[in-house]
């Protein structure tokens, strides 16, 4: 648009609002980054893809919650609790602690990425696992791109979900899914989905969940009034620690069409990723999508994403915004689902598949 790269981020953390819907300190927060320029700055030093209000958060908060000492740590409820003070006053107090860790920060800024690992989000998955089961009677291979820690949907058949007023998955389960059904009718059917063949995921770092630092960078990104989430994180990453899954060290473009020949030929796979294309480069995104239709070039691929509207799978007429969208072997546009928020507090119904 011809402007320059601070200028751009200056509007992104203008629209802060938009962004952080549940979280006060980070809608207020935003508005002072958005007119700082040196902080904006910093931002540009940032990797590629990376979304800029996620990342300078997340370092922010990894520091704050590895004990930096400094009045910001007032208004965190993550770290204050219920004492946190009015986000509305933060401001200063971000940029006082701006420029007394400015190396720290711009070291997280330069190396690390944005890992998001939104435990709710797997029930968008059992979602799409209950539509494939509707045009697939036989077990599923599942590729997660963008797996992180493997935390939450590598393990969607291991987990407990309450939806509504109904109640899904193993009734033993160590972690339970909660999400508000907003529908006159019942929810789907969740038991009624595919059984798992084989699981694997593909991340460009996955994270160790035995290292303390590499915990801390995941909780981090939690945004610090969502207790609830952070608790659900906490809870996945001793199941995952117990029990690793499998997840390949590469990027998707190069690992995705390996993984696509490895599986047995002609049996079902399901790719999944959530809040993961919207962090490839945009110069890089048909190579991303190419890679992942490749996976199907050896069985049926249904392939199932949520994604910001403004980053859709390419060739796919779509109209999935705010929603969990899919498509099977040889549709030619993508279905929305199930309509949702961000961060699956809720789920509401979408035409049948």
């Amino acid at each position: 648009m011809g402007t320059s790269p601070t200028e751009r981020l200056a509007r992104h953390f203008a629209e802060g609002q938009s962004i952080f819907i549940t979280s006060p300190l980070y809608r207020s927060l935003c508005r002072t980054v958005a007119q700082d320029r040196p902080l904006l700055e910093l931002l540009t030093w940032r990797r590629a893809g990376q979304q800029a209000s996620y990342l300078f958060f997340g370092a922010v908060h990894y520091l704050l919650l590895g004990g930096a000492q400094h009045p910001l740590s007032a208004y965190y409820p993550s770290i204050s609790g219920a004492a946190a003070r009015d986000p509305a006053d933060a401001g200063p107090a971000l940029l006082d602690f701006c420029r007394a860790y400015h190396d720290e920060l711009a070291e997280l800024i330069r190396t690390r990425l944005v890992q998001t690992n939104v435990v709710r989000r797997v029930a968008a998955l059992r979602v799409a696992l209950w539509a494939v089961r509707g045009r697939c009677a036989q077990p599923v291979h599942l590729i997660e791109v963008g797996a992180s820690a493997g935390i939450h949907h590598l393990r969607v058949d291991r987990y407990r979900y309450i939806v509504g007023d109904r109640t899904f998955g193993p009734r033993d389960a160590a972690v339970a899914i909660d999400t508000d059904w907003r529908g006159a009718g019942p929810p789907p059917d969740l038991d009624d989905v595919p059984p798992i063949a084989s699981r694997i995921g593909v991340d460009l770092h996955p994270v160790p969940v035995t290292d303390p630092d590499e915990r801390r960078w995941l909780r981090a990104l939690v945004w610090p009034e969502n207790q609830d989430e952070a608790a659900l994180l906490a809870a996945a990453l001793e199941g995952v620690a117990a029990d690793p899954p499998a997840i390949v060290a590469g990027d998707a473009i190069d690992v995705c069409p390996a993984l696509g020949r490895y599986l047995p030929p002609g049996e079902p796979r399901v790719v999944f990723h959530a809040a993961t294309r919207m962090h490839v480069p945009e110069a890089r995104r048909a190579a991303f999508d190419e890679a992942i239709d490749s996976v199907g070039q050896g069985g049926p691929l249904f392939h199932a994403w949520l994604e910001p509207s403004a980053a859709p799978h390419h060739g796919l007429a779509d109209d999935t915004d705010g929603a969990l969208a899919w498509h099977g072997p040889a549709d030619d546009r993508a279905c929305a689902l199930v309509r949702v928020d961000g961060h699956l507090e809720w789920e509401a119904p979408c035409a049948s598949p």
